[in-house]
């Protein structure tokens, strides 16, 4: 049976609900067994030679076969190309511990520098928090580090951790979600930040429950799951496009770093990253392999949440866990339909980029060189 558009958005709302029930099921005494992923969700599908890792205030950055003779300094501003500290090169590993600020590593060999930070920013129970800065664009340009950021929502980001937070120096958070899935998981902020709430799609609380005793009930099969959320990435660009477009606006006329999230950080807040990369003039491989990095930062919550589903079948044994996993994970099918949408009905790329996100070739030239280098 094919379903609307309202209904469809509807059930891809219970990807972010179906927690709720499984938290019910924890309290009546059960608790999570262990699930693993498939093999593809520990590794990174967006490589990088040389790459910096963060956890808590600790960085530490892994070098590969970089040029003999190389220097590398360190700063934890990334404005500036001063006071560095000069570090003994290395093929393997150099680490900064207790940091305040984040630190932004310079490669330096010969006439060529190259920067790198942490694309991870940890912060303990917001666990997709992201720079989609340091990637390489079709033309060779590298995408700036500290200005655009991506996550999962802020309601767990703690008090203590504002201190890390204010040194991103990121000026304004859009909160992509709807009021509904905002209610008690209100982003906490550190007041100097601007917050707009800026929601992809329309709100409707009325039908959430009578969907998620769907999914309880074992009434909505894998491919159905599949089938409503490659829905759900297709209305992005069809009858939700203009809230896209304007959201993808706001973040590019920024002149401070910014950050926007949903609630996992992965669906809504993918496409964005995806629209704003694809401005950027990022191949859509790099894109995708982007987007998926998702079920990488995701997969411990993934295994918990998955666990606990599995135990929560006691009680509601038709529960589809297939369902559920589609519900929790990104997967490259989706972001793929928009982009043939993007090809077959607005001409591609740049004609979209042109046309459906309003965005004119001068325009996209001075955006590419704002947020490139």
């Amino acid at each position: 049976m094919k379903m609307n558009n309202c209904n469809r958005r509807n059930e891809y709302f219970l990807s972010c609900s179906v927690n709720v029930f499984l938290t019910m099921l924890l309290g009546f005494g059960l608790t999570a067994c262990h699930v693993k992923l498939p093999a593809k969700f520990y590794r990174k599908p967006l490589t990088e030679k040389d790459y910096v890792e963060n956890r808590k205030e600790d960085y530490t950055l892994h070098l590969n076969n970089i040029p003999e003779g190389s220097q590398v300094f360190v700063q934890t501003n990334a404005g500036g190309m001063a006071p560095y500290t000069k570090f003994p090169t290395s093929d393997t590993l150099i680490a900064l511990r207790k940091q305040v600020s984040r630190p932004y590593f310079y490669v330096v060999s010969g006439k060529d520098s190259t920067v790198l930070a942490n694309r991870r920013v940890d912060f303990g129970k917001v666990v997709n928090f992201r720079d989609i800065g340091g990637i390489i664009t079709r033309d060779g340009k590298t995408v700036r580090w500290g200005k655009i950021f991506r996550s999962d929502n802020l309601s767990r980001l703690k008090n203590k951790e504002f201190d890390k937070f204010n040194n991103l120096n990121i000026s304004t958070v859009y909160d992509l979600r709807t009021s509904h899935e905002i209610k008690g998981k209100e982003d906490q902020l550190p007041d100097q930040v601007k917050y707009f709430h800026t929601p992809m799609v329309k709100d409707n609380e009325g039908q959430i429950a009578q969907l998620r005793a769907k999914v309880i009930a074992g009434e909505i099969s894998e491919e159905q799951a599949v089938a409503q959320t490659i829905g759900f990435y297709k209305d992005a660009v069809t009858v939700n496009m203009a809230a896209y477009r304007d959201v993808v606006h706001q973040i590019l006329d920024a002149d401070k770093p910014v950050l926007y999230h949903c609630s996992a950080g992965k669906d809504r807040t993918g496409m964005v990253s995806a629209f704003i990369l694809s401005v950027l003039n990022v191949d859509r491989q790099t894109i995708v392999d982007e987007y998926l990095m998702s079920n990488y930062y995701r997969r411990g919550k993934t295994e918990k949440m998955l666990g606990k589903a599995k135990l929560a079948r006691v009680i509601k044994p038709r529960m589809d866990l297939q369902a559920i996993e589609v519900f929790m994970n990104v997967d490259e099918s989706y972001l793929n339909a928009v982009f043939e949408i993007v090809d077959k009905q607005y001409g591609g790329t740049d004609l979209f980029v042109r046309n459906q996100l309003g965005i004119d070739d001068a325009a996209r030239k001075r955006i590419i060189a704002k947020f490139t280098y």
